[in-house]
């Protein structure tokens, strides 16, 4: 087998995709593989294959975080502009590959949180702050009770 049945093999055993239905434009999304699933998909691309992966941008890609709902980080260009998804495809994983590295160049850019994912972090945080003073209180009434 080749370098590219080899990759294509191991991508369509990570995602379950019926291979005559495998979407080689776009490995990752296009097959519906995204966070823990992506992440487990590239350590056992890099272990497999000895391709040092530690150029590997993430959130370049596809949303690496679990469960996968939105994007939460996100690269910004100099200009302030988003920058949308760039696919990975089956050819840059055989060039990495052959390469033994990751040989993608990003741009230059910012990483910039989304501004649903800061309030969700601050409420949370807000939350918490209130909970637990209440939750030891209760339980430090309870055994006092007892």
């Amino acid at each position: 087998m080749s370098i590219r049945e080899d990759i294509l093999a191991l991508v369509v055993e990570y995602s379950g995709v019926d291979p005559r239905h495998f979407d080689p434009s776009d490995v990752f999304i296009g097959n519906g593989i995204e966070g823990d699933d992506a992440d487990e998909l590239l350590k056992a691309f890099a272990e497999t294959f000895d391709v040092d992966l530690s150029q590997f941008i993430d959130y370049f890609h596809f949303v690496g975080d679990e469960p996968p709902m939105g994007r939460r980080e996100f690269p910004v260009d100099a200009d302030g502009k988003v920058i949308p998804f760039w696919p990975v495809t089956l050819d840059m994983l055989v060039d990495a590959a052959e390469a033994g590295r990751w040989t993608f160049v990003y741009p230059e850019h910012e990483v910039r949180t989304s501004f649903w994912w800061r309030v969700f972090e601050y409420g949370a945080l807000a939350l918490l702050l209130v909970a637990a003073p209440l939750f030891i209180a209760y339980e430090i009434v309870k055994w006092v009770r007892s």
